[in-house]
């Protein structure tokens, strides 16, 4: 097959070339003309300009005094217009995507000495002609990815990144800070969903703890990361277990996030809980992770976490110092915290209670094992959320933690029934700032009288 990149470059030398002879030169321009509608999809400025460009190329060449000096501006802009400043001679890539993904990926490909194009300035019936494809958003129709015919080149970067942070950023942070703080220093462990990243600061504490606790999280993956958490933190003697009413009916395959978070938990816990079709959906994931690390390398991707974050999609913070107020919810706000609740505590998953029932019981059983003290912790709520709430899915909790309390010696802080006031929460459900300062006092007494 005819390399058209070089025909197109090879052209324009002859060109340019001030021995070549004038028939020839003229046959060559004509070639350009023809390779570059071709090759590339430029927008209507630029089209203009390509027309009047060759145009006076032509004039110059028909001209019986060539200018060499006209000539040889023109060659630099064709060259500009064309994307060939650093000339066609070389592996080519197209990277598809406008955001903070695609302007540094086409610096780094450039810096791997690819021939870089963006996928708007390629005319999509040419694909055939570039030797990789890196995709850095969705695969949205509009970029035409469905005309590449040789998948292996298609590098979906955007997917591999979206199940390590994009989708659910705080784990993919969580993880981070546990590589981080492994060592002889972290005493204490926090896991648990939502309500607990609130409510319990590991920094006000009065051990040294950190806390893998994450919106969306159940209890198999609170045991996962504390297990992993404890292979590299050899002198922990705690771990609070943050439950919330509903923890023992709650999965999160079964989440509004399904097999999404369940995919990001994946290259840490090595599977996919309770997801359905996950056989696909992990080898679809090892496929690509294969393709991405096959052009970069582990450190340069773990630092696009650092792009990501700065152009504005920083993980939620747990800290905001908004206040609640009931009085002040309107009949709307009112009732899509309803329905909110009642999407929570409408769980009708028989299946999912006794797996959990031996789960947690199997987390307890496993640090009383390793001498790890075991802490329950409920977190408080607003008088509004517990008129709201199912009472029935407390009660199932809490018949579970009164058989596991005494036969593990595991300590409980409930602090459903402690009324704290509406200043101390963010919003109906979750501690605010001032909260949390009160929950962490109710936790350290439990460790000042151990």
């Amino acid at each position: 097959m005819e390399d058209k990149f070089l025909a197109l470059e090879t052209s324009l030398n002859t060109i340019l070339d001030a021995n070549a002879e004038k028939d020839a030169r003229i046959e060559e321009l004509e070639k350009v003309e023809e390779y570059a509608e071709g090759l590339v999809n430029l927008p209507e400025e630029k089209k203009a300009l390509l027309k009047a460009v060759m145009k006076a190329f032509e004039r110059e060449l028909f001209d019986r005094k060539i200018s060499e000096e006209c000539i040889e501006g023109y060659y630099r802009i064709l060259k500009e217009l064309l994307n060939m400043e650093q000339g066609w001679k070389g592996k080519k890539c197209i990277v598809y995507g406008n955001n903070w993904l695609s302007d540094e990926i086409e610096n780094k490909m450039r810096s791997k000495n690819y021939i870089v194009f963006n996928w708007s300035a390629v005319n999509p019936d040419y694909l055939d002609e570039f030797d990789l494809y890196i995709l850095c958003d969705e695969p949205l129709k509009i970029y035409g990815i469905s005309g590449i015919e040789d998948k292996e080149k298609l590098v979906k970067l955007w997917d591999y990144l979206k199940y390590k942070y994009v989708v659910f950023p705080n784990v993919y942070e969580t993880l981070m800070n546990l590589e981080k703080a492994a060592g002889d220093e972290i005493r204490g462990i926090i896991t648990g969903g939502r309500n607990v990243s609130y409510a319990i600061r590991s920094n006000l504490l009065h051990i040294n703890s950190i806390s893998v606790a994450n919106r969306s999280q159940d209890v198999f993956y609170d045991f996962k990361l504390f297990c992993q958490a404890y292979e590299s933190m050899p002198n922990l003697e705690y771990v609070i277990i943050g439950l919330t009413p509903y923890s023992l009916r709650y999965d999160t395959s079964k989440s509004k996030a399904e097999w999404r978070r369940c995919l990001v938990y994946y290259p840490v816990v090595e599977t996919m809980h309770n997801c359905k079709g996950s056989e696909q959906l992990i080898e679809l994931y090892k496929t690509e992770q294969a393709k991405v690390r096959r052009y970069f390398e582990t450190g340069y991707l773990e630092s696009l976490f650092d792009l990501f974050k700065e152009a504005d999609h920083k993980p939620e913070a747990a800290g905001e110092n908004m206040v609640f107020d009931d009085a002040a919810l309107t009949q709307e706000m009112t009732e899509h915290h309803v329905r909110e609740i009642s999407a929570l505590y409408n769980r009708p998953y028989t299946d999912i209670l006794l797996q959990n029932r031996v789960l947690l019981e199997e987390y307890v059983h496993f640090c009383n094992m390793k001498g790890i003290k075991v802490i329950f912790f409920i977190p408080p709520y607003t008088k509004w959320y517990k008129e709201h709430m199912k009472k029935s899915y407390y009660e199932e909790l809490m018949s579970t933690l009164k058989i596991l309390c005494p036969k593990y010696d595991a300590q409980l802080i409930d602090m459903m029934n402690v009324s704290l006031p509406d200043g101390c929460f963010r919003d109906y459900a979750n501690v605010n700032d001032i909260g949390a300062v009160k929950v962490a006092s109710y936790i350290n007494e439990v460790l000042e009288n151990k």
